[in-house]
């Protein structure tokens, strides 16, 4: 056994350390990268020739782009081998270069990436791993129960199987065998140690839980004693801790993965009260820094707020982008009804989330390919309801006569000409003026363009963060609601301009909106929404918002 140079304690502040200075590294070069990147709204979508055009034109830059990816990839192998030699007290230049060059240890760090995504969309901070997560509103849609326990269950079966292969890495640097040999040794050698698995997952899971609803139930009392600023900040440094904490516990978990030995016969000197004292300013520390440069903190709140109906219903009960719902979703009173709509192959605009329908013929009729004529006389099946499609026209008409206004998405994945986009003004034009209707879309560059030759406000829709600027076509931002922060809200306000946020719909993640200033609220439930912002006007309240921060805001710092 390698004789200890840095007992467990330093190595895990260390280890911290290291992955924050990572990710902030990592943040700012994916942020100058981007910033050499044409605005989404730019890219050409008016035809398959223009978008060959467009990408001809802008090769260089896109190459600069992956080549500063595969930059990140080598400071990530760089970081994992810095590490796990620190762990193993073999940190030299032979092992390093050996290390660097070592297809094995770059598939280990590969898989390691992989495995660790899932947990960082629980608040881990493994660098690199944000990028390739998915926003939580898809991750929302999945409600069987069994779905979610396979998924668990098959996601501990793999971090078991990494624990057993774990030594690869180690025998990869320190010796000549090959990957067969080295994963044989290393399913030996950790073939007694189930128990410490198990035993360091329950511990993990164990504290994780228990720090979070200890914050959660100190700003719950101090939510009923404050009043103003004093209890916003006071969320803030409790949200720091919590930051600070996971930074910790992901340290924890990347050197359980990389140690010779187990945790139980690690040296006791992180115990002393000059460890524990290191241990608070570090996790304070890299707290603070995280919170602020990653926008997770409470900001003053947007008191002129806009309830948007998701998908035209008032409850996730009800059948979504339909004119059977409409009457019962304005008697709800929200500011904007938001629609997704998408043309037929004759240019009818009808409403539809997905691009396909369904029918109750057995047939599936792909919208963009079939005749308003045929879609028409279709019946579909949707909450237990059987239904028409309904077109674009007779929806606006009768939300007009309720004096309804929409937000209506424009779902055009493909390329659109601009003979297409005025056929959709002189179709919808004066309609859509009428009652104050706004558009967004995916396909920014449709935006830009209609924004030519329509009048209505618009707004860039993005499931990530989007780039904020100036265009003066955009009036609106609306982003995916984990992916949300404070820093977002504030450039967005910076430029005059709203941020809209979906899909609301727990108490939890209208809270979070709240307190970072958001607009608008894209929600599925716009009664019990507007009840929960009058309630958080006369008094905001931010103990939900503690761990939802912490947890399942992602932020890549």
């Amino acid at each position: 056994m390698i004789k200890e140079r840095l007992n467990h304690g330093q190595l895990l502040l260390l280890t911290a350390s290291l992955l924050f200075l990572f990710n902030m590294l990592t943040a700012k070069i994916v942020d100058t990268l981007q910033s050499f990147q044409p605005p989404a709204y730019d890219i050409a979508t008016g035809s398959l020739q223009k978008l060959g055009h467009f990408m001809a034109q802008n090769w260089c830059t896109y190459t600069i782009t992956l080549v500063g990816y595969l930059v990140i990839w080598g400071l990530l192998v760089t970081l994992a081998v810095t590490i796990m030699l620190l762990s193993w007290h073999q940190l030299n230049r032979r092992h390093y270069i050996k290390a660097l060059k070592s297809g094995q240890i770059h598939l280990s760090v590969l898989l390691m990436l992989l495995l660790s995504v899932p947990l960082t969309q629980i608040g881990f901070k493994f660098p690199v791993a944000y990028y390739l997560t998915m926003p939580k509103t898809f991750i929302d849609v999945i409600q069987n129960p069994m779905i979610w326990c396979l998924s668990v269950v098959s996601y501990l079966i793999l971090l078991w199987l990494a624990f057993r292969l774990h030594l690869v890495a180690y025998f990869a640097i320190t010796t000549a065998q090959g990957m067969k040999k080295n994963i044989k040794q290393s399913w030996q050698e950790t073939g007694q140690q189930n128990r410490s698995v198990l035993y360091f997952g329950i511990k993990l899971l164990g504290c994780i839980a228990l720090v979070i609803i200890v914050l959660f139930l100190i700003q719950k009392g101090l939510d009923q004693f404050l009043v103003g600023e004093q209890k916003r900040w006071i969320a803030n440094v409790l949200i720091a801790i919590g930051i600070g904490y996971f930074y910790i516990v992901t340290s924890q978990y990347y050197l359980f993965y990389t140690a010779l030995v187990k945790p139980e016969t690690q040296s006791k000197s992180t115990k002393s009260l000059l460890m524990g004292v290191s241990y608070l300013g570090i996790l304070m520390i890299i707290g603070i820094f995280s919170s602020v440069l990653s926008g997770k903190f409470v900001r003053e709140s947007n008191k002129n707020t806009l309830v948007i109906a998701h998908k035209g219903i008032a409850s996730e009960k009800q059948a979504p982008n339909t004119l059977a719902t409409l009457t019962q979703v304005a008697q709800t009173k929200p500011d904007f009804v938001e629609i997704d709509i998408q043309p037929t192959r004759d240019g009818v605009y009808v409403l539809s989330h997905d691009g396909d329908i369904k029918a109750t013929n057995g047939k599936s009729y792909k919208i963009d390919e079939a005749s308003w004529q045929t879609l028409k006389t279709i019946r579909y099946r949707t909450k237990g309801q059987t239904l028409r499609v309904t077109s674009f026209n007779d929806y606006i008409s009768r939300a007009n006569q309720l004096h309804q206004k929409l937000l209506v998405e424009l779902k055009i994945s493909d390329t659109i000409t601009t003979q297409a986009l005025l056929d959709f003004q002189n179709r919808y034009g004066q309609a859509l003026k009428a009652n104050h209707a706004q558009l967004q879309s995916l396909n920014q560059n449709i935006i830009k363009r209609l924004s030519e030759h329509m009048d209505p406000p618009m707004g860039l829709l993005s499931p990530v963060v989007n780039s904020i600027d100036g265009a003066k076509f955009s009036r609106f931002y609306a982003i995916e609601y984990s992916n949300a922060n404070a820093n977002l809200a504030q450039r967005v306000t910076q430029y005059h301009k709203a941020l809209y946020v979906w899909t609301l719909n727990q108490k939890s993640d209208i809270a979070t909106a709240y307190s970072l200033g958001v607009t608008g609220y894209i929600t599925d439930y716009p009664k019990q929404t507007r009840a929960l912002l009058t309630q958080f006007n006369k008094q905001a309240r931010y103990a939900d918002v503690i761990w939802q921060m912490v947890m399942l805001q992602k932020t890549n710092i």
